[in-house]
């Protein structure tokens, strides 16, 4: 298979943006950092606490819902602009641990270990796609962490699965934001508008775009509202993970 020059340069630069941002993660659980002997990413003590989303999820974003409705309150209720959304694992336990880390903790190549999971998931769901792509982060947010876990997420995806040339970084963010983390269900949603705009064709193409966190899906709706706008013909979700509806906070004005 035949890379073009262009997407060769991008995983160049990924690549070399990340050799000094983590350290090696293939013998030491992501969780807790004890040496392991498995390509599992988690010691055996931290295993037990990884939960697998394979629950009851809603059938529009796939975060875990109880009761007898079919959808999360957002997807009831809310304008969506993504088609579907998926999550591996609940946001909880050694998952959370492991994503905190690599966001927050200077462990950007735990993105090399979620990658294998979001990767398989795509395999055994048979999910197809035309381009694969992440959420942007700022100018400013990207100076500060130095690495956009997301983007490595995404890249490393297309490199296990040999398909460098569906990888681009199509979205970019024109607009400062709150950390979403800090916001409620209302506030994140109005932080994000107008946040993306696509700076490459997408029309016509089903695209992919993978996360690590899945809470209200306000990312991945603005996100999929900008990449319709510029044809995009479908704009599915793939996240590590996915925080079980909480419907206190759901409900939160």
């Amino acid at each position: 298979m035949k890379i073009n020059r262009k997407v060769r340069y991008k995983l160049r630069s990924i690549a070399d943006s990340i050799t000094d941002v983590a350290c090696p993660v293939e013998f030491n659980c992501i969780s807790c950092g004890r040496e392991i002997f498995t390509d599992l990413g988690f010691c055996d003590e931290c295993m037990q606490s990884v939960v697998f989303n394979n629950g009851k999820t809603c059938k529009r974003c796939g975060v875990g819902i109880d009761g007898e409705e079919d959808y999360c309150g957002n997807c009831a209720f809310d304008k969506i602009y993504f088609d579907k959304s998926y999550a591996v694992f609940s946001y909880e336990g050694s998952i959370q641990r492991g994503i905190l880390s690599m966001k927050f903790n200077n462990r950007g190549l735990y993105a090399k270990v979620f990658a294998k999971y979001l990767a398989y998931y795509a395999v055994k769901n048979g999910l197809e796609f035309d381009a694969v792509c992440f959420p942007p982060m700022s100018a400013k947010s990207l100076r500060q962490r130095r690495y956009n876990q997301s983007q490595l997420l995404a890249w490393y995806f297309c490199k296990i699965l040999d398909c460098p040339q569906k990888f681009t970084d199509a979205l970019i963010k024109v607009k400062e934001t709150e950390r979403q983390e800090r916001l409620g269900k209302t506030e994140r949603k109005q932080n994000l508008i107008g946040a993306y705009k696509v700076a490459e064709d997408v029309k016509g193409k089903r695209v992919l775009l993978i996360d690590d966190v899945k809470t209200t899906g306000a990312t991945l709706n603005e996100c999929a509202k900008a990449l319709k706008r510029k044809g995009a013909v479908s704009v599915q979700g793939l996240t590590v993970s996915a925080r079980k509806e909480n419907v206190l906070f759901e409900l939160e004005v």
